[in-house]
């Protein structure tokens, strides 16, 4: 049986070796045997490579994956199991009833509801509300409790979606430009779709605490020019 080095492996699969490494640490490719202190590898790891990247164009993730390998049956071929690629579907717009947003308003429902309109933090949908930014508008209600009116925190909103948006497109070129030496995952878009929760978090973490320590630095800084 061929016998290959993981550089070979990756040259003949297709698969940068960082990302053999990875599916190693996740159980979805065999270990590799041994030839004195080289890993070695074989058409089965070669064969099983060629079947992950087949499995997850028909949209499967990484620990599907596994457990279709873990629980794959002799002379049971997967492609008989799964069917054609299907598009994955796009997420759900956040819809509330009129109690749930009576509930999320409180008694600011009746001074604030036009204004959240206007400024499209809501829309009428059906017999309840439709959010399409709800981390926004929670963001707007908090501005408004301390004092800033809806249009205002309109114009904020915008101004952030704008920064951020930036941020995030200067973010994933980084991690492109760093995929052959920092940052040895499967792939950005790939590795969001597997860990999209811990991104979440973790972008909400530093984030979140971030921007509330420059806003901090700017308020001051801007009352030490006005003082001066």
């Amino acid at each position: 049986m061929p016998r290959y080095s993981r550089a070979q492996l990756a040259e003949l699969s297709g698969v940068p070796a960082r990302t053999i490494r990875y599916y190693q640490s996740l159980d979805v490719l065999p270990k590799a045997g041994r030839a004195g202190k080289e890993a070695v590898y074989t058409d089965e790891h070669l064969d099983r490579l060629r079947d992950i990247g087949a499995m997850q164009a028909r949209g499967l993730r990484l620990d599907a994956i596994r457990e279709v390998f873990a629980t794959e049956t002799a002379g049971t071929d997967w492609r008989t199991v799964f069917g054609p690629s299907q598009p994955m579907p796009a997420e759900p717009a956040v819809v509330v009833s009129d109690e749930q947003l009576s509930e999320l308003l409180g008694d600011r429902r009746a001074e604030i509801l036009d204004e959240l309109c206007a400024a499209q933090y809501l829309e009428p949908c059906g017999e309840g509300w439709r959010i399409p930014d709800q981390p926004m508008l929670k963001g707007a209600l908090i501005l408004y409790d301390v004092g800033t009116d809806v249009t205002l925190a309109g114009a904020l909103r915008k101004l952030i979606r704008a920064r951020i948006a930036d941020l995030a497109d200067d973010m994933v070129r980084t991690f492109a430009d760093a995929a052959a030496t920092s940052y040895g995952g499967e792939g950005i878009g790939t590795d969001l779709t597997r860990f999209r929760d811990r991104y979440r978090a973790a972008a909400w973490e530093v984030g979140g605490a971030t921007l509330a320590d420059e806003i901090e630095r700017a308020v001051k800084e801007f009352a030490g020019e006005q003082d001066s």
